[in-house]
């Protein structure tokens, strides 16, 4: 009997540690062909005193450099929401004009339309968050979008890696790599790069209005 629960076990184990553990392929990160593994991300998500939800989006494990670059992250909406604030972290201890982007797109492959921009000179404090300010960006469901910082100088940025992450509107996507500074006001996406850069995206959830507050209103004009 106990010979037969510990096979049991043991083919559990491997079973799951080949679930767990994606075989590496060919892929993009960074703009760069490279072995990768297709891994989900779960959400690092955390709720804020003032009621805004915050989002951290990958992390510091990879490093990479470049002057004139443009650097972003998709996203799929799954829920309408407000776009409160959007924070870069960075490396830098020159002063260059930075500039934050948000685009949407019907389709995660596709055209990217600006909706959003902001320019800024900034003196770098080295390694830190470098943040749009508050904006009030609208971002609803069923759209993508991209959300993008850009430098004219020269830039240390963050990555960590894989093919999607949670989020508490939706999912990070892919990555967008390749664009240079600045932006134009479209673009295309094509490509399912699985870098996915150090962001903190702080956002409020749209609620709509019920059906009896709307007829309450309406009462009050006739």
């Amino acid at each position: 009997m106990k010979q037969v629960l510990l096979l049991i076990v043991l083919a559990v184990s491997l079973s799951l540690t080949s679930t767990a553990l994606a075989d590496p392929v060919e892929g993009l990160v960074d703009g760069a062909v490279t072995m990768t593994s297709a891994v989900d991300l779960p959400a690092k998500t955390e709720q804020g005193a003032d009621g805004r939800t915050g989002d951290v989006v990958g992390d510091a494990s990879n490093t990479g450099s470049g002057v004139g670059r443009a650097k972003g992250n998709a996203y799929r909406v799954d829920g309408d929401v407000t776009l409160d604030e959007a924070e870069f972290w960075l490396n830098f201890t020159s002063t260059q004009v930075l500039a934050y982007y948000v685009f949407s797109s019907p389709t995660e492959f596709g055209t990217y339309t600006e909706i959003y921009r902001d320019t800024e000179s900034v003196t770098g404090s080295g390694a830190a968050w470098y943040s749009t300010g508050t904006i009030a960006v609208p971002m609803h469901a069923g759209t993508y979008y991209i959300i993008a910082v850009s430098w004219d100088g020269s830039m240390v940025y963050y990555y960590d890696t894989g093919d999607s992450q949670s989020t508490s509107f939706g999912a990070y996507v892919h990555g967008y790599a390749t664009g240079y500074h600045p932006l134009p006001s479209s673009f295309s996406s094509t490509s399912n790069d699985q870098a996915i850069y150090y962001q903190r995206l702080m956002t409020t959830l749209v609620t709509p209005v019920e059906r009896s507050t709307w007829g309450g209103i309406k009462a009050l004009f006739r």
